[in-house]
């Protein structure tokens, strides 16, 4: 019986830190991440400084393990989307849903703060998601070309690489005050030039139909 009563302890401990990571993460991206100190989160979460640091050592860990479960949430939706019944493009539309709506929440400085004031969690942060979209994207150009979606004279390796440099060099264009544009506007646009640029035309009639879709949605 003690056994058991431990375990429900450890799961209500995960529950709540699970649930106060995504909470925290909302407050990051809203507020950015430099301005907003461990009493400020607390403060925000309707809990105790010491709520807080019963699961999280620091601000700097809570960082750490709130871009670690930012991954996690990609590989799921990804995971769920490719599970789920439609096509190679119905997966990708998926993935820029829910990317499209992170950046749109997203403090136009957090990303900055992140690279700058916590380095080490950037550098996990990108590298592990990075290595995800590879993978993915990868998987997905090999599907769409079954599909007859995607152009099967497309290297699956490279374009995915492809993608994955792009998606680097959104976040230097949104710092670039030149260009001007929020970062889920330039995601946006860099995820449709990646769908177009290796889509049959079977593949672009059934994108813009999506496009279409969605603006009728909005």
């Amino acid at each position: 019986m003690e056994e058991k009563a431990a375990y429900v302890v450890v799961l209500a401990d995960d529950s709540k830190r699970i649930q106060l990571r995504h909470r925290a993460m909302d407050v990051f991206l809203r507020l950015g991440i430099r301005s907003v100190n461990m009493a400020d989160l607390a403060g925000e979460l309707g809990v105790s400084k010491k709520t807080l640091y019963k699961y999280f050592k620091d601000k700097r860990d809570l960082i750490a393990q709130c871009m670690d479960q930012h991954c996690g949430d990609m590989e799921a939706v990804i995971s769920e989307a490719s599970s789920a019944e439609g096509n190679a493009i119905d997966v990708e539309w998926s993935l820029i849903r829910f990317v499209h709506q992170t950046a749109s929440q997203m403090h136009p400085s957090m990303l900055f703060d992140l690279q700058k004031y916590h380095p080490k969690a950037f550098r996990l942060l990108t590298q592990k998601r990075d290595a995800m979209m590879l993978s993915s994207m990868e998987l997905n150009i090999r599907r769409g070309q079954k599909e007859g979606l995607y152009r099967k004279d497309i290297a699956p390796e490279v374009a995915a690489r492809f993608l994955v440099a792009v998606g680097t060099e959104v976040k230097t264009m949104s710092q670039d005050q030149a260009i001007d544009r929020p970062l889920h506007e330039l995601f946006m646009q860099s995820a449709l030039y990646h769908i177009r640029a290796i889509s049959t035309p079977k593949g672009l009639a059934y994108l813009e139909s999506k496009i279409a879709a969605e603006s009728k949605k909005s």
